[in-house]
């Protein structure tokens, strides 16, 4: 009795124990550097002032060095275990070969694992192995020894190796408990039943599991790679679905109940007006990102529906920063195409695709490529999806009369060397557009078409005249965005060259044939979602050319557009696909289910 007086009936006396003896406190900025942060230094792998505030925020956020270190770019995970192999003589374990029933069978909790970043390897009666990647973490060290009662002997493991195992077995177990916790906390929660505002204090005393379960939920996505989060409130039930490689799938559905709080939750995080029902709203959401010092950016859109507000979040992942030419999917021909035409000193160069088909990374790829001192680069968008330092970005705002096309003419008076329009939408806008390109400047857009040879058409049918388009365009890339196989479960599959050719039928692919040709299909593990991890780009690319201009004055219509590209050997959409699944990248299905028949 004396004992339950002195804890929380809710918790044991090693639980205490645990949080208060083994809990780590924020170093000031000018304390001295330990453990592997020291060692880093001292054999200039980190410089000091690096390493300081590695120390200090790995303190604020209560995670491991090693962790911070690889997810911020900093060092690869691969020159961490180098080094701790040479430097503390301590065996290495090879995570690829991890029995995972060890984790159900360890006396060590997954939230043990998650917090203090280290995986029971083997047990017996008096000893235990454990994998870490620091090896100076006494305080990981001494927290599992009192926590187990055991000899604690340490093993090497690679960072990214601990972190896979982590993100597939740990979080998302830990994910359910929080849910769980978090609803069976909200499981009396009144809500007010009419129109009205519940009171303050309800509110208030409401928001600790409110808070529990969105950041919970926010955490989910973005350890998931997700894209999109789409809260929706029926008569009986709240639905959340996650929108992942471009998909839609169920990730929980709550009481119908709790819509009202999350939705007010979600509000006051983006600063929108929670008294405000019948509107649409839009905002963003700043949180702080796993292990790094960069923040997430969260874009927000509420809508009014039949049983409350319909509410999408965009989560812009700011690893997108980095996005790079090379990786976007093109082939080596279109690349030098895309390239050459970015360095020209002018001329405009079109991206185009259906909604969600990957146009404005491609964009931001090339701005990046851009980027350079010497260059007034201006962009206008609707809204900006992601902040790149160095390039001056707006946001149009039609509520105050601040669009596309006021937005071009103030850059044109703003000296600019490239200048990037996030959409072309109307005829004054285009005119715009194509007149900067015509007087100096490069312009990089978007278009809503299906292929390249139809953007020609569209903009004419826009007003734009045939001599303004072959003096203005420089190039135009259509693309798509495909689902790329899991390299851990895709299986192989031998079909003829004339099954896969009449799926994705295009003259130059030969239907005679009866050779076969291995292809890969999508099965489906843990390390994936239905098959499928990330999508992959592919393009058709139509650079402006002497023929091809006199094509477009002649009133040349698709057809002719696109055999004049099949002339010339340019790749087109459908035969960039079926290379991706010749290569293994994909599979026909996916490509059946992008570009249809």
């Amino acid at each position: 009795m004396a004992v339950c007086g002195i804890f929380p009936v809710h918790a044991s006396i090693k639980d205490y124990v645990m949080r208060n003896l083994f809990t780590s406190t924020v170093p000031p900025s000018s304390a001295p550097l330990t453990g592997l942060a020291a060692y880093l230094v001292r054999d200039q792998l980190l410089d000091h002032a690096t390493a300081q505030q590695a120390q200090t925020i790995i303190a604020q956020k209560n995670i491991s060095l090693t962790y911070y270190l690889v997810q911020s770019g900093i060092l690869s995970s691969q020159t961490i275990l180098d080094y701790c192999l040479q430097q503390f003589e301590l065996p290495f374990f090879d995570l690829k070969t991890y029995d995972i029933t060890q984790l159900q069978q360890s006396c060590v909790t997954f939230e043990f694992i998650y917090r203090y970043r280290l995986l029971p390897l083997k047990q017996n009666s008096y000893d235990l192995y454990i994998g870490m990647t620091d090896p100076t973490d006494e305080i990981a060290i001494a927290a599992v020894r009192f926590h187990t009662e055991l000899r604690i002997h340490s093993m090497l493991v690679a960072e990214d190796e601990l972190e896979k195992i982590i993100s597939l077995y740990c979080r998302p177990t830990i994910f359910d408990a929080q849910l769980e916790s978090a609803l069976s906390n909200l499981s009396k929660m009144a809500v007010t039943p009419d129109e009205t505002q519940p009171p303050p204090e309800q509110l208030h005393q409401d928001s600790e599991p409110i808070i529990e379960l969105v950041d919970s939920l926010l955490k989910d996505a973005i350890d998931k790679q997700i894209s999109d989060i789409h809260l929706e409130p029926y008569e009986t039930y709240y639905r959340i679905r996650f929108r992942r490689d471009g998909l839609l799938y169920e990730n929980v559905s709550l009481p119908a109940h709790l819509a009202m709080p999350i939705t007010m939750r979600l509000k006051i995080m983006a600063k929108l007006n929670i008294a405000e029902r019948r509107l649409p709203q839009d905002g963003h959401i700043h949180i702080q990102k796993n292990a790094s010092t960069l923040k997430t950016n969260i874009r927000i859109n509420t809508c009014p529906v039949l049983f409350g507000e319909k509410i999408v979040l965009r989560i812009l992942d700011e690893n997108t920063k980095q996005i790079d030419i090379d990786i976007l999917g093109l082939s080596l021909f279109q690349k030098n195409i895309f390239l050459q035409k970015l360095s020209q000193p002018q001329g405009l160069i079109l991206v185009t695709g259906p909604t969600g088909s990957g146009k404005t990374m491609t964009l931001y790829a090339a701005l990046r490529y851009l980027n350079q001192i010497e260059k007034n680069i201006l962009s206008v968008e609707d809204p900006v999806e992601i902040e790149l330092p160095g390039i001056n970005q707006v946001n149009i705002h039609p509520k105050i009369g601040l669009d596309f096309a006021i937005v071009l003419r103030a850059f044109l008076r703003q000296d600019p060397d490239i200048i990037m329009v996030g959409e072309i939408r109307d005829a004054e806008t285009a005119m715009i557009a194509m007149q900067a390109a015509q007087t100096g400047h490069l312009v990089l857009s978007t278009l809503h078409t299906n292929s390249a040879a139809e953007t020609m058409v569209r903009l004419q049918s826009m007003g734009m005249s045939a001599y303004r388009l072959i003096t203005s365009i420089s190039l135009i890339v259509a693309q798509r965005l495909l689902r790329k196989l899991c390299s851990h479960c895709k299986q192989p599959e031998m079909i003829s060259t004339s099954s896969l050719s009449t799926s994705i039928t295009t003259p130059t692919t030969s239907t005679s044939t009866t050779s076969a040709v291995t292809v890969y299909q999508a099965v489906g593990c843990e390390y994936c979602h239905h098959g499928y991890h990330g999508r992959i780009g592919i393009f058709e690319c139509l650079p402006m050319q002497e023929e091809l201009a006199q094509l477009i004055l002649s009133g040349a219509d698709v057809i002719a557009i696109t055999h004049y590209a099949r002339k010339q050997n340019w790749t087109l959409l459908k035969e960039a696909a079926l290379e991706k699944i010749r290569d293994g990248v994909t599979s026909n299905a996916e490509v059946m289910r992008v570009l249809g028949e």
